[in-house]
């Protein structure tokens, strides 16, 4: 393995271990590290119709179409018009393939042009979920 390699796991040890040398998060801030948005994944670019449902804010079903920016095993990035929070489930089906996959929302990203970046998570990884008919 590289030096770099190395040098990056041995990082992580110390960042999962809670380094008490590392100042405290700044938790009021919107920018504030959080291990919970991190994939275990590279995401790839990879566009596929999808139509979304749960339930919204006021807890009213909605379903809305979207399409994937990118995507892995474990979840994808879109953009939603619903507003959605953190933590809330989701339901995706893949229209080319009518597969279903229940999810999370993991990340929000800022509301641009009326739609939001949303990040999910799968419940469990399902690599089956994009592959074509």
């Amino acid at each position: 393995m590289s030096r770099i390699g190395d040098a990056l796991k041995q990082a992580e040890r110390l960042r999962s271990r809670g380094n008490p040398a590392d100042p405290a998060p700044d938790r009021a801030s919107n920018h504030a590290h959080d291990d919970s948005d991190r994939r275990k994944n590279l995401r790839h670019s990879h566009h596929a119709p999808l139509l979304v449902y749960g339930s919204d804010a006021d807890r009213q079903p909605f379903h809305e179409e979207a399409e994937t920016l990118d995507a892995n095993a474990e979840g994808c990035l879109l953009m939603l018009e619903t507003v959605v929070s953190r933590a809330q489930r989701l339901f995706l089906t893949n229209t080319y393939t009518q597969a279903e996959q229940e999810c999370r929302a993991v990340h929000l990203g800022r509301r641009v042009g009326g739609k939001t970046r949303v990040g999910v998570t799968f419940i469990s990884p399902s690599p089956e979920f994009w592959r074509p008919l």
